[in-house]
């Protein structure tokens, strides 16, 4: 179903009302009696079905009778999620938290290298280690997620594939909240997001290795991690049936044109979509073997480029809210010819971020580079690229 992305908001089921036009779900048109394409609500019987089903949904305005009011919206405004590097905490603050972050960060890239490694060997998967360490997780990117967010974007990983299984965790994670997921949710996308690609531990380590492009046959192995992965996670029957769904799918795409069953729109179940867009984000912001990474800037212009056509074009929209137009960790260059990196986000603020001034407007580095306000001479001028030369 085409979706207009400029006439969609996110409303909770408590707040629906005869008249609304809902154009899509919170989870799969499968869970429910109504056909994908959308439908006004008419009936009592369609309102108790949609509140026992789904926690939101999206509603269409353009096709409603009845319009929703501003504070029906799931998230309408977003509480602001913590302190970040450029807050009013003082320098040793900063440090504790940089470095809480870090260790938490280090400890499950620890604990998927791991399971990685077990489920590579055996072949079987145990997230015991995962889950017992997953709340801790959780709690510090709600906490603290732009200071997360700085730590992944400017200090080099190791080990690709467990580097981007917590990458995508995170940008996960701040989504969700953003829509307005509840915590058990968001500790499903987190863990749902940590095994996407465990399925890959069956794929030659040569092939996932290769500096250039895969060919044609090398492309078909890796396509197999999607169905492995699958495999694995339905092993451990302690996962709830939307981290199955969300690891089967996310490599789905809105027209079709994804894998492995090439379903589209509304038959790709919601945290898949999620799934989608932060796994696409992290991946195009890390170096890999056939592309050098881009800026968090120009990955999120590659999402909105494709929206509606291999991403939800709703979701698109939130995530850019979610991140900002120039997510954390992006180098810019701002009105008065300075050269700095986005260190924080004010909430409602996606296009006017804090800035740590590095370089003069003469490319000098600062002997002390200064957090940067948002006001009229600190306006970003451009992006930079990721690997961008300063002099």
């Amino acid at each position: 179903m085409p979706l207009n992305g400029e006439h969609l908001i996110t409303v909770d089921c408590e707040h629906l009302e005869p008249g609304m036009y809902v154009a899509e779900l919170d989870r799969s048109w499968l869970h429910t009696p109504f056909e994908s394409r959308g439908f006004v609500i008419t009936q009592d019987w369609e309102l108790d079905i949609l509140r026992r089903s789904c926690e939101y949904v999206y509603v269409d305005t353009a096709r409603s009778e009845t319009t929703p009011i501003a504070k029906t919206a799931v998230s309408a405004e977003p509480a602001r999620l913590g302190t970040e590097p450029g807050s009013k905490l003082g320098p040793a603050e900063r440090v504790l938290e940089l470095n809480g972050c870090r260790e938490v960060l280090d400890d499950a890239c620890s604990q998927i290298a791991a399971t990685i490694c077990a489920a590579r060997r055996i072949g079987s998967l145990d997230c015991a280690p995962i889950e017992d360490k997953l709340d801790d997780f959780v709690d510090h990117v709600l906490e603290w997620p732009d200071a997360v967010q700085w730590i992944l974007s400017t200090e080099p990983g190791h080990g690709y594939l467990k580097r981007r299984s917590v990458g995508t965790a995170v940008y996960a994670i701040v989504f969700g909240h953003h829509l307005g997921l509840d915590r058990a949710a968001l500790r499903d996308l987190a863990l749902g997001a940590l095994l996407l690609d465990i399925g890959k531990t069956s794929v030659p380590i040569t092939i996932l290795s290769k500096p250039k492009r895969l060919n044609s046959v090398e492309r078909s192995f890796v396509r197999r991690h999607v169905d492995c992965s699958v495999t694995l996670v339905r092993l451990n029957a302690r996962l709830d049936q939307r981290v199955v769904d969300m690891i089967g799918g996310h490599h789905e795409r809105m027209d079709g044109s994804g894998y492995p069953h090439r379903i589209v729109s509304s038959e790709i179940p919601l945290y898949a979509r999620i799934a989608a867009i932060a796994d696409t984000f992290d991946a195009m912001t890390q170096d890999r073997g056939y592309a050098n990474a881009r800026s968090g800037h120009d990955a999120l212009r590659y999402l909105n480029t494709w929206r509606n056509t291999r991403f939800d074009a709703a979701l698109v929209d939130e995530f850019i809210h979610a991140v900002g137009v120039y997510p954390v960790g992006t180098q810019v260059e701002l009105a008065d010819g300075s050269i700095g990196t986005v260190c924080r986000h004010e909430p409602g603020e996606p296009k006017r971020p804090h800035v740590l001034v590095t370089h003069d407007p003469q490319g000098e580095a600062l002997d002390l580079p200064q957090i940067g306000e948002p006001a009229p001479h600190r306006r970003i001028q451009r992006a930079l690229p990721a690997a961008a030369a300063l002099r």
